[in-house]
């Protein structure tokens, strides 16, 4: 997907693909990984948007933070978060999974793996990624999600 160039949709885009090559015993992860473009509501409507996009993950740029350091350079803490989001026909598969399927308990751990103190390549100029905790979302018999938040920093000078 085309974007502005910037450092922030560069890195929401690089997010989206590798989420979207993750795999778990030769089996892709997600069935839509992309970036947050509202494909879920909190309405009626956008929890049946889970079942139709689930196993999903959307990333999203959330939050920064800046601060200065010696020679009064910008520090910039860049937050992203990564929605993801399970559904289920059983009640507490979305959840915990089963035997035939990854819940969210599952899926977390596989994505802090692929992001926690790595570095997204050569062109960015940024530090490391690091994850920094997940808050429930949705919590229902059949449909669980979380938002996992991940940050990094890079230098303004």
């Amino acid at each position: 997907m085309a974007n502005d160039g910037g450092l922030i949709a560069t890195l929401e885009q690089w997010f989206a693909s590798a989420l979207a090559a993750l795999t778990s015993g030769g089996e892709q992860v997600f069935k839509t990984a992309d970036i947050w473009r509202h494909q879920i509501a909190a309405t009626s409507a956008g929890l049946e948007a889970i079942d139709r996009y689930a196993p999903f993950a959307f990333v999203s740029y959330q939050a920064d933070d800046a601060a200065r350091e010696g020679g009064y350079d910008l520090r910039q803490v860049v937050e992203f978060v990564i929605l993801i989001g399970v559904a289920a026909k059983e009640a507490g598969v979305a959840r915990f999974g089963d035997a035939n399927s990854l819940g969210v308990s599952k899926i977390r751990d596989l994505v802090i793996a692929l992001f926690d103190r790595q570095h997204p390549g050569g062109s960015f100029k940024c530090d490391e990624i690091y994850y920094t905790g997940s808050v429930e979302v949705l919590d229902t018999p059949a449909r669980y999600v979380i938002q996992m938040s991940f940050e990094t920093s890079f230098l303004t000078v």
